[in-house]
């Protein structure tokens, strides 16, 4: 037996509408008591043969015993509590409400049998997970024999889950509503792909689509290089040198050194991202940085970098990553809360107390949240006057 316990994504805001639903599953099979002839089971469960309207919100929230149950509400509070703490409190509900709807669809249109329980808005969680996060490690506890635990990445547990599903559709037909979880899997990872198709969502340098468009660029690079391109000299191999370079006395060497550094120092940036190792991507790019002030990585990944190199204490190297996300990415949404963290570096660690007030005096405005504009006016009274 295998059953997921946590993931390692750090949340940024608490899950109140996925407790909220795993409350309410609870209460409902409280009420229910595990029986299936209970008024309130007989009208909410979805029967396709006459479904009515109500029941494709009503099914979900019923469960036909306590391991039904407690598997869904595993599962949801795994899995749930990211996928809201990305679409925020609203889009959450109402995604996960419309996963419901579809999964009960998607039944409806396959099997005659009636159907209940949270497994088809779940799957369509679990499925917008694996767009959103699907290198996250996720802590699988495992019982044969004996109790144990393993860490996998969520790709595989997902696509275990999905490959599972597909077994039972297709092979062993047994009393587990397959179709409505692969419809759901289906629906939640179609959304979760389009909202960051269509940046509805704030991209993130691991989500499924920035690491596909990471194997793209990738590709392309190697195609260029291949066709005797350098990218970063902007040149071909065996092109004359810009006049320059040419009169520099031995300068075009320098160059390809320079450009091959530049490279390698990108690659390796890019490689301890990939392997969730932040700590180590931060200091090869302050390394990049000192070779080339001007070096800026993807819009999430340079805010990343910036924000664990202030907490390494590398504060000149994160004003430079701050102050290159500011100039490069100028509509972010995030841009005051930079300016407010450039704020704190140049007023209590690097002196420059007029560039200080300057960012400090951008991001007054701009700022939702109270705490942080108490903090700002805070710093400011600490600058003085001009």
């Amino acid at each position: 037996m295998f059953f997921p316990i946590r993931t390692d994504r750090r949340l940024r805001h608490i899950p109140w509408v996925n407790f909220a639903l795993i409350l309410l599953n609870v209460l409902v099979f409280a009420i229910t008591r595990d029986d299936m002839n209970h008024a309130l089971v007989r009208a909410g469960l979805l029967t396709p043969l006459a479904p009515r309207l109500h029941q494709f919100v009503t099914y979900p929230f019923l469960h036909a015993g306590f391991s039904h149950l407690l598997g869904n509400m595993l599962f949801l509070y795994v899995f749930g509590n990211s996928v809201e703490d990305r679409m925020g409190r609203l889009g959450y509900l109402l995604f996960y409400l419309a996963g419901g709807i579809t999964a009960g669809l998607g039944h409806c249109l396959i099997d005659n049998a009636p159907v209940l329980g949270a497994s088809g808005a779940v799957c369509a969680v679990t499925g917008a997970y694996l767009a959103l996060f699907p290198l996250t490690r996720v802590t699988v506890v495992y019982w044969i024999l004996v109790l144990g635990y393993f860490e996998v990445p969520s790709l595989l547990v997902i696509l275990f889950q999905v490959v599972e599903n597909l077994f039972m559709q297709f092979v062993q037909k047994g009393q587990v509503a397959s179709t409505a979880h692969l419809s759901g899997y289906a629906f939640g990872f179609i959304v979760g792909m389009a909202l960051l198709a269509g940046r509805v969502l704030t991209r993130e340098p691991f989500d499924l689509m920035s690491l596909w468009e990471h194997r793209l660029r990738r590709r392309r690079f190697r195609a260029m290089a291949q066709e005797g391109f350098q990218p970063w000299d902007y040149a071909k191999v065996g092109d004359p040198l810009p006049q320059a370079a040419a009169t520099a006395g031995g300068a075009g060497p320098a160059i390809s050194t320079r450009a091959e550094e530049l490279m390698s120092l990108r690659a390796r940036v890019l490689d301890a991202m990939s392997r969730h190792q932040l700590l180590e991507a931060a200091g090869h790019y302050a390394s990049l940085l000192d070779l080339d002030p001007s070096q800026v990585m993807p819009r999430d990944m340079q805010l990343d970098l910036g924000n664990q190199l202030m907490s390494a204490g590398q504060h000149a190297a994160a004003a430079r990553a701050y102050e290159l996300f500011l100039n490069t990415y100028k509509q972010d949404a995030r841009r005051s809360q930079v300016e407010l963290l450039l704020g704190v570096l140049y007023t209590r660690y690097l002196d420059r107390r007029q560039r200080a007030r300057e960012v400090l005096q951008s991001a007054l405005p701009a700022l939702a949240d109270a705490s942080q504009r108490d903090m700002a006016r805070r710093l400011l009274d600490d600058l003085g006057p001009p």
